[in-house]
């Protein structure tokens, strides 16, 4: 048996392989109810993991479906201690261990679901909606990035704002979840 890495927990291969030696066949459900909490998990343990030894980091978070394991959900959780590019299908938190401050960034779900988010506004939060707007708007300063200028091959030079606000986690109280 292989433990993640994320969580003390299976790997997602060492799962498939004991489900394939069974002949039960998974219903799925409501993964959300599932997600949430390890998605929870995961990311108190990244930041508990204090990668840049104290100092402010950014959390990405990437979920996709496996392509070869039917009903498996892959998360990736990457850090990084420079301001990530805004791309489709990532979450992004920003937290610093020393004052034990976290913030979101971002949620873009994937470029294929925008259409639905932009056509059902009132269904999404506005956040969300005002994020998908910016990224397909190339908005950068949206996302705290500016562009400061262009190398002669034609790529842009991109940096962070300096002291840019991410927003403040808002307790949502009836989120519940059963543990």
């Amino acid at each position: 048996m292989t433990k993640s890495q994320y969580a003390d927990r299976k790997t997602v291969g060492t799962l498939a392989i004991e489900a394939a030696k069974t002949l039960d066949t998974p219903v799925v459900g409501d993964m959300g109810h599932e997600l949430m909490p390890a998605l929870l998990d995961d990311l108190n343990t990244t930041i508990q993991s204090d990668p840049y030894d104290g100092e402010p980091f950014f959390i990405i978070i990437h979920e996709k479906k496996d392509l070869l394991l039917r009903n498996m959900i892959l998360r990736r959780m990457v850090t990084t201690k420079k301001r990530p590019y805004p791309e489709d299908n990532l979450t992004v938190f920003w937290t610093n261990p020393k004052t034990q401050e976290t913030r979101f960034c971002w949620s873009l779900p994937h470029k294929s679901t925008f259409v639905e988010y932009l056509l059902n506004p009132d269904r999404y939060p506005k956040e969300q909606i005002d994020d998908i707007k910016a990224y397909q708007a190339n908005n950068l300063e949206h996302f705290g990035l500016k562009e400061v200028g262009k190398a002669d091959d034609g790529n842009r030079f991109i940096c962070a704002i300096p002291n840019f606000k991410d927003r403040p986690l808002v307790k949502q109280d009836k989120l519940q979840f059963k543990t």
